[in-house]
């Protein structure tokens, strides 16, 4: 009897949790704005993903500020010097560096898999995107263009550079408030995510909920190796960054979720402000945080619904996930 009335109280936990985040979506921007300790991190090297732009442009910085010596793996090498030029010239570190990567593409997160040999102390998942082109749902591997961005592709990545992580690395994913929105039920499916009848909305929010998911799996196997490093997600909240001009401009009635972000960006939090929880889980001393496994919100960890799965549920998601992006953990 107990241990039920302990489960309630836990999923109403995470239903306060879910409303307070959410909440937050449109007021944080009237919060006192975060802070972030300056800590030293020269020698440590970050790679962060997505680099080029908006949140993933503010966390290369604000670890350049750091001194992390840091990459800044994009998709567009171009694009990447011009972000990384204008790190250099805030920061004056020289520690600033380009590498190509193209998250959705699994041909392209092996290719540069193979070619990295360096030690990672902060390893970013942050490239991402919201909506797939209307011409380009797919990728040539079979994968819908979101999921494969969003999370196959950083699924293997992470795979391949796991032996090249350091002792006590930390990995974090961008995730989102629409985690809450993301399907349990998806997860167990064999899910390519290719569009059929789902919005790119929904498949936006599936995929951050599976970045919950692998946070806390990922967590679970190396805890089981012994390993120390630790795994973390983390919700930016609704942040003024260029991935919501690239949201279709769409009737409310067929995407209503993508409607109201574009039409309520007036309510957005800097980009600035919403990397700094992912950089604090980065590199913060906080024993609640080195613990690994869960999600943040503005420095506060939240309940989700992977909170409920059983390890052995997280390793049947763990497989199917191998399965789609061919992904082999030694």
């Amino acid at each position: 009897m107990g241990s039920w009335i302990a489960l309630l109280i836990d999923r109403f936990k995470a239903v306060l949790d879910n409303i307070r985040t959410v909440f937050n979506i449109g007021f944080a921007g009237f919060y006192k704005p975060l802070e972030l300790q300056h800590q030293d991190l020269t020698g440590k090297v970050a790679l962060v993903t997505g680099a080029n732009s908006g949140l993933g442009y503010s966390i290369a910085l604000t670890l350049a500020k750091q001194n992390a010596t840091v990459f800044l793996a994009c998709r567009s090498r171009s694009r990447g010097e011009t972000a990384a030029a204008e790190i250099i010239n805030l920061t004056g570190s020289k520690n600033v560096q380009v590498v190509e990567l193209d998250t959705s593409s699994l041909a392209s997160v092996r290719e540069f898999a193979t070619s990295w040999s360096k030690p990672i102390d902060i390893l970013m998942h942050n490239a991402g995107i919201t909506t797939a082109p209307l011409d380009l749902k797919v990728t040539p591997e079979g994968l819908g263009l979101i999921y494969a961005t969003n999370h196959a592709g950083p699924f293997l990545l992470t795979a391949l550079l796991e032996s090249k992580l350091a002792p006590n690395a930390r990995v974090v994913f961008t995730s989102s408030t629409g985690a809450y929105l993301g399907s349990i039920g998806t997860l167990f499916e064999m899910p390519r995510l290719v569009p059929q009848s789902r919005s790119d909305s929904q498949i936006y929010n599936d995929t951050k909920l599976m970045q919950v998911a692998f946070a806390r799996a990922l967590q679970q196997r190396w805890s089981g190796l012994g390993m120390r490093a630790t795994a973390h997600a983390f919700t930016p909240g609704f942040s003024m960054t260029p991935i919501l001009d690239k949201m279709h401009k769409t009737n409310i009635l067929v995407d209503p979720l993508y409607w109201v972000l574009r039409n309520t960006t007036r309510l957005a939090i800097s980009s600035e402000q919403g990397a700094l929880t992912g950089v604090w889980l980065a590199m913060t001393n906080d024993l609640e945080v080195i613990r690994g496994g869960d999600f943040w919100d503005r420095f506060i960890k939240r309940r989700t619904p992977i909170d409920f799965l059983s390890p052995g549920k997280l390793e049947r998601i763990w497989q199917l996930w191998c399965i789609d992006s061919g992904a082999q953990w030694d």
